[in-house]
């Protein structure tokens, strides 16, 4: 949808008429993905009522189907980068980490997002660390906050498991002395030294 309502005001700037054209394709359209059908509708649409109007020439073309792609993904990049920014959209409970310099990490969808590349094609350590950044993980601290009837406290004897304690003091998993996680790769890397961290508990008489 978004790359129709930016097509509308390419197109309509040209040409007034191509707008009823725009709204009856939108009422026609629900949850349905944007296709090259509907720009070369529009487009069609549009040198029929204005058989005059030339299109910007040149590889990069405002109107190409390319650029109007590029400036839907600017548009929801930064809509997403302005809602992480909200505590209230993460939560209170996301694990904050930082980048190489400093600065908080930055979304992207490229390679696999940002939490997904230092992974690779690792499935037990891509799980894990979601289970460990969102804090949503077979762990004391999540079964007392959800009130699932299961123990609190970790192997190692301390009362109640959570993140923090799984990452910086339990004697079960292994890390250098004064350890802390800062960024992606150091939480990646704790996780593949350590694949019982923030995973589920075998049940009795099972393996």
């Amino acid at each position: 949808m978004l790359i129709a309502i930016l097509y509308e005001k390419l197109f309509t700037k040209y040409c007034p008429k191509t707008r009823n054209t725009v709204k009856s394709i939108y009422k026609s359209i629900s949850t349905s993905p944007i296709s090259k059908c509907l720009i070369t509708t529009i487009t069609k649409t549009n040198r029929l009522h204005n058989p005059t109007l030339i299109s910007p020439a040149g590889p990069r073309a405002a109107t190409s189907l390319d650029s109007v792609r590029k400036a839907v993904t600017k548009r929801a990049q930064e809509s997403w980068t302005h809602m992480f920014e909200d505590p209230s959209y993460k939560g209170r409970n996301f694990l904050h980490l930082e980048r190489l310099d400093g600065d908080a990490l930055k979304l992207t969808y490229i390679n696999g997002g940002v939490w997904l590349s230092p992974v690779g094609s690792n499935l037990s350590v891509a799980v894990r660390l979601f289970r460990c950044i969102l804090n949503h993980a077979p762990i004391g601290s999540y079964y007392e906050r959800f009130n699932i009837p299961e123990p609190l406290a970790c192997n190692c004897g301390f009362y109640c498991q959570d993140c923090d304690h799984v990452l910086l003091s339990c004697n079960k998993h292994r890390r250098k002395a004064n350890w802390r996680p800062h960024y992606l790769k150091d939480v990646v890397d704790f996780l593949e030294e350590n694949p019982l961290a923030f995973s589920f508990r075998r049940p009795l008489g099972v393996g």
